[in-house]
């Protein structure tokens, strides 16, 4: 993965990020930078030589010098369904700013660093990538399952001429008691999030993501809030205030905090 482009803004990310506030009272709970590469396998290559790099990383972790590295969290996102034009979604999360920094640093200057970017750079190429702030917009009270895979529901969206962010926002706080009486109902687990780009090559202004358990949660869910009447209004205020291209993925988080 290609991480010039990522240590060439550092600078300007803190300073954007210094004004950036988290909207919801649990935003807390979700990682606050998400980094996220969009890669295509490199011909020849494919999952299990992947594989073999990430388990090469996780052998060079503790050599790089950053408890940031250590304690980050790595998943890939597999497309099910959507036009999407890359092989693999590589993000890492559960970082603060200060530990996207060290960790951003580490991997560029330490030697154990370098060989395992240089190992990734042998098996994927990744053209498009960005910073991101990410906030909890609900979750239930039930928990996603803890086996390290889910089912990731994407939508990225582009605002409509003259609104901003602040359309989202009410649209979200009408969405929210709907979509939670839906999810009830369901008996099914869920977990909405949002992420505004800070640094971004992917052209969107806002993403939001819904993750579940499994194909049949994400079915069984969205089922729920669609026959819900009172999802008509805060469905016509998102529409209102964006457009949004969809996509399903496999996410599976391949490299865990260490202990």
């Amino acid at each position: 993965m290609n991480r010039s482009s990522i240590n060439r803004i550092v600078v300007g990310v803190a300073a954007v990020l210094a004004v950036v506030t988290m909207t919801n009272a649990r935003a807390a709970e979700s990682p606050q930078v998400i980094e996220a590469f969009a890669c295509n396998f490199l011909d020849g290559k494919d999952m299990a030589d992947l594989e073999n790099t990430i388990d090469y990383y996780e052998s060079q972790r503790s050599k790089m010098g950053s408890d940031a590295i250590e304690k980050m969290r790595s998943v890939t996102w597999q497309v099910i369904r959507g036009r999407v034009a890359y092989d693999l979604i590589w993000l890492n999360t559960n970082l603060t700013l200060s530990e996207w920094g060290s960790a951003t640093t580490a991997i560029a200057e330490s030697k154990a660093g370098q060989a395992v970017q240089a190992r990734f750079d042998e098996v994927l190429e990744c053209d498009a990538s960005g910073v991101y702030t990410n906030e909890v917009l609900y979750r239930t009270e039930k928990d996603l399952a803890q086996d390290g895979e889910f089912v990731v529901e994407s939508y990225r969206c582009k605002l409509h001429e003259g609104q901003s962010v602040s359309g989202s926002d009410a649209a979200i706080e009408a969405w929210r008691p709907v979509f939670a009486g839906s999810m009830e109902s369901a008996g099914t687990a869920a977990a909405v999030l949002r992420r505004l780009p800070v640094v971004s090559a992917t052209g969107f202004d806002l993403n939001y993501l819904v993750a579940w358990d499994d194909l049949q949660s994400y079915a069984d869910g969205n089922s729920a809030y669609q026959m819900n009447s009172a999802s008509a209004r805060p469905t016509e205020m998102f529409n209102s205030t964006h457009r949004c291209e969809s996509a399903l993925f496999n996410g599976r988080v391949v490299v865990a905090p260490a202990d």
